[in-house]
Parts: C-alpha cells; structure tokens; sequence
C-alpha cells in the first residue's frame, strides 16, 4: 500500500516538473510575441519614414538638388534598414512558430502525466475501499463467529 502511495507522491512531483516545463514554454512563447510586435512596430515605423521622405521630396519646391539626393540616399539607407527589419521578423515569426509548438508538447505531456496521476489515484483508491471493506467483512465475520459460539454456549445451559 505504502508503495502505491509512494509511486502517486512520485508521479505528483512529476506532475508539478511538467507545469514549470509548461510555465517555462508559456514565458518563451509571449517573449517571442513580444519581438515579433517589435519587429512589426519597427516595420511599420521605416515604411512611414520612407512615405514621408518622399512626400517631403515631392512637396517641397524649393529643394536643391543636392537636398533631393541626400534625400534619397535616406530613402535608400531606409530601404535597406527595412529588409533586415523584414528579415529580423521572419526570423521572429519562426521562432515564435517554434516555441508555440515546444508549448504544444508540454502541455500534451503536462495532461498524459496528469492523466496517469489521476488513473493511479483512482487505483490507489479503489485498493483502499477494497482493503477497508476486507477489514469490515473480517470484522463482519468475527462478530458473527463470536454471536454463534456464545449462542452454541447457550443452548446447552439452556437444556440444563
């Protein structure tokens, strides 16, 4: 019996390893959120940087040509800043994929482990019931046997 309940301490402290996986895989999952967010947000920032360079290009009738040029080396440098961007992000997205599917899995091993703590809870229970109702019918069984001897002893004084 004590085995049994050792084996159900065991698996609990396995259960409680695989909520801190699942906990770990949870932090790792809104981290990789969070850089992707980032990266959108820097995404986003070139690409209003760029329209407005090119407004400024396209409104301003007083630009020197030298102004216009520096300009567009800007746009140019931009441009590049937003392919790495674009490239950082689909670093990010990937990673995030990543550690959504490691999420995945440890929650699948998290409710396996807990499905085999709650099986061997249900059988240590289950041995439990079945010992007290062994102790009860042997309680049972001993009243009985000691109520039909007395009534054995009985008789005979009775006939006396």
């Amino acid at each position: 019996m004590s085995e049994t309940r050792r084996s159900l301490d065991r698996i609990e402290r396995l259960v409680e390893v695989r909520q801190t996986y699942v906990t770990a895989a949870e932090a790792a999952v809104r981290e990789a959120e969070v850089l992707v967010r980032y990266f959108e947000e820097e995404a986003e920032k070139v690409v209003r940087q760029i329209q407005q360079t090119r407004e400024e290009i396209a409104y301003l009738k007083t630009l020197s040509g030298h102004e216009i040029q520096a300009r567009e080396k800007h746009i140019f440098s931009l441009n590049f800043k937003a392919r790495q961007i674009a490239q950082d992000l689909e670093k990010a997205v990937q990673m995030l994929e990543k550690r959504r599917t490691e999420w995945r899995e440890t929650m699948k091993d998290k409710k396996i482990v807990e499905r085999v703590q709650e099986r061997r809870l249900h059988d240590w229970k289950r041995s439990v019931d079945v010992l007290q109702q062994k102790q009860v019918d042997e309680i049972t069984v001993g009243r009985h046997a000691r109520h039909a001897r007395s009534d054995q002893e009985l008789e005979p004084r009775k006939q006396d």
